[in-house]
């Protein structure tokens, strides 16, 4: 126990704010990187007129503006799972009953490329820091040693890397930053929304930074 304790990583002798502010630097020099993201907590609609919520998202990400992304939504009658590729201003989704592909319909609502977007995405909202960062601790995810830094977050700040899913109220941020790297690991964001009692919980685990990926326009029919 006492080895284990001594080969620990401490926290870095820096202001968390500066921590922040490099993990977020770091991340937007990575070409690629693999991403999930999960939702939970109060719904989530992508379009209320249709009833679609999304719960989960999954796949790559290639700068500047290339996504292939798999999202699990539920529908009006049931769940649901769709595939998405985004390169630029096209966008192509699976169709929820044929599973053939078709542009992007208007009514979908969202763009997940957004959520990476170098002028609004996370990366760079994390390189303009947050509100009142501070350190909490050394922690372990999948066996690596990472640093978890907390601060708040206006949800202003939030709307275009959103495409206005999370509210405009204050929030709280959690941000888990590899202790070799410097790159981020997984972020959380805890919206209050319309009901603080039950918030959404956003969180974000990042992966295979700089791998090779291949995303082209499918073949719509």
């Amino acid at each position: 126990m006492l080895l284990l304790a001594a080969c620990a990583p401490a926290i870095p002798q820096i202001p968390p704010a500066e921590a922040i502010t490099s993990a977020g630097e770091a991340m937007l020099k990575q070409t690629t990187f693999h991403f999930k993201i999960d939702l939970s907590g109060a719904a989530v609609y992508l379009n209320r007129a249709t009833s679609l919520q999304l719960r989960s998202a999954e796949g790559d990400f290639a700068r500047p503006d290339r996504m292939g992304v798999h999202l699990k939504v539920i529908a009006a009658v049931a769940a649901a799972e769709l595939d998405m590729i985004a390169l630029g201003n096209e966008q192509y989704l699976t169709n929820i009953l044929t599973g053939g592909w078709e542009p992007l319909p208007p009514e979908f609502g969202f763009n997940p490329a957004v959520m990476f977007d170098p002028q609004v995405g996370l990366e760079q909202l994390l390189k303009a820091g947050l509100d009142d960062p501070r350190w909490i601790g050394v922690e372990s995810i999948d066996g690596a040693s990472v640093y978890h830094l907390q601060g708040g977050l206006d949800g202003a700040r939030l709307q275009g890397m959103s495409g206005g899913l999370i509210s405009r109220q204050s929030l709280v941020a959690d941000l888990w930053v590899d202790s070799r790297s410097g790159l981020p690991i997984k972020a959380e964001i805890v919206d209050p929304g319309d009901n603080p009692e039950k918030p959404t919980t956003w969180t974000f685990t990042f992966s295979s930074y700089g791998k090779t990926v291949n995303i082209a326009a499918p073949d719509v029919k």
